[in-house]
């Protein structure tokens, strides 16, 4: 009787050793062939599953996607309104180690989706789309008239962010940005609801 394979657990295998790879030696060496050295497999095990680097990158991104999203409901728990908004933007700008990894990915695949990206690319917009949709749903909390001028601006610093945290770390690190997040909500949430609270 053949040994049944757990599909969904070999993925989240080759996922992390992707990330591994990726966070010992930067996404550019992200390859089928170095997958498969981390885990101490063969390249044709790899494909089996996985067959191509873009979906390698396809695979860790949906990965990341189920972190993340465990991670936020953690964060924001039973917050609501502009509480809940501005904790959204904190946690969306906070850095770890794997994040930066992920970013990076996130940005190889952005920067050049006609390689082959085309799933990891929608997967990304997924996300993307749900978070302007957090940010749009919080800002209503604080100002009804200008929400989408409120979630547009969160948006874009919160994205901003997240590419000067691959391309500048050192110069951007989350002390530096959290000062300046806490500004932008003081100003751009705090002050408008604490009128309507």
């Amino acid at each position: 009787m053949p040994v049944e394979v757990d599909s969904a657990e070999r993925l989240a295998d080759i996922a992390r050793a992707t990330v591994a790879v990726a966070r010992e030696r930067g996404t550019n060496a992200v390859t089928l062939r170095a997958v498969a050295e981390r885990l101490g497999r063969s390249t044709a095990y790899i494909t089996h599953f996985v067959p191509s680097r873009a979906e390698l990158m396809a695979t860790a991104l949906e990965h990341a996607r189920a972190q993340w999203d465990a991670e936020r409901r953690s964060e924001l728990g039973d917050l609501a309104g502009v509480e809940r908004l501005a904790a959204l933007t904190r946690w969306m700008c906070t850095s770890s180690p794997d994040e930066t990894v992920f970013r990076s990915l996130w940005i190889e695949v952005i920067a050049d989706v006609r390689a082959g990206h085309q799933r990891a690319y929608d997967v990304l917009r997924e996300v993307t789309d749900a978070t302007y949709g957090m940010f749009l749903d919080g800002a209503r909390a604080a100002d009804r008239e200008e929400a989408e001028r409120i979630a547009d601006l969160l948006y874009l610093t919160c994205r901003g962010y997240e590419v000067k945290s691959v391309e500048d770390p050192d110069g951007w690190p989350d002390e530096r940005v959290q000062h300046a997040l806490e500004l932008l909500l003081d100003t751009l949430v705090f002050a408008r609801a604490s009128p309507r609270a």
